[in-house]
């Protein structure tokens, strides 16, 4: 499956959006980063560091807190992004945002922010935060979808789930939490794009 910054700025457009952060929370930004390689489009996740206090050796999006001097969200995203893979902002092209996901335990609410790169990343890590860069087609994404779950209840979240095994790697990515959510929000909207196209 090969998408287009147009996709990905139609599914932007036309996704739900949540405007308004969370009283108490504490804001922050991800990147979600798109790129093409061999007719197939790729989604950047990483794995944080075994050691690190929060969401230690979890799968993630790069990002983190707000900062009261980032001029924007966005800022925000793109700065955590070369701090922890080396992928600077002018290397990507900002596409637009989902609005605002919250985590279910640690009290962070953080706005998904999507980007697109011309060409597959030359990734810099810090390994005090990252132990690795996970790339995985979204055509996988696409295949484990849940249109089943609409997150009515708490619930649901613990049913989302989804997995990769990259040759790369020894270690498979198991998505869930935070990441999994949003990255079915943007399958959704992928999904939803996709029957419009064909209607």
């Amino acid at each position: 499956m090969q998408l287009t910054p147009e996709i990905v700025k139609d599914i932007i457009e036309n996704v739900p959006k949540r405007r308004t952060p969370i009283d108490g929370y504490v804001r922050s930004a991800i990147l979600m980063l798109f790129f093409n390689r061999h007719n197939q489009t790729y989604l950047v996740y990483i794995r944080r560091t075994k050691d690190m206090t929060l969401h230690s050796g979890q799968m993630a999006f790069p990002g983190g807190k707000i900062d009261a001097e980032d001029a924007s969200s966005y800022e925000t995203a793109v700065r955590e992004t070369y701090e922890e893979i080396g992928v600077s902002e002018d290397q990507v092209v900002h596409l637009g945002e989902m609005g605002y996901f919250e985590t279910l335990t640690s009290g962070y609410d953080a706005v998904a922010h999507l980007a697109w790169c011309d060409n597959p990343p030359k990734y810099r890590l810090n390994p005090i935060e990252v132990a690795e860069v996970v790339e995985i087609p979204v055509a996988i994404l696409k295949q484990q979808f849940r249109p089943d779950l609409h997150f009515d209840n708490a619930q649901e979240v613990m049913y989302l789930n989804f997995r990769f095994k990259s040759e790369h790697s020894p270690n498979p990515a198991n998505l869930w939490g935070l990441t999994a959510r949003i990255t079915h929000h943007f399958i959704h909207g992928l999904t939803d794009h996709l029957q419009r196209r064909s209607a």
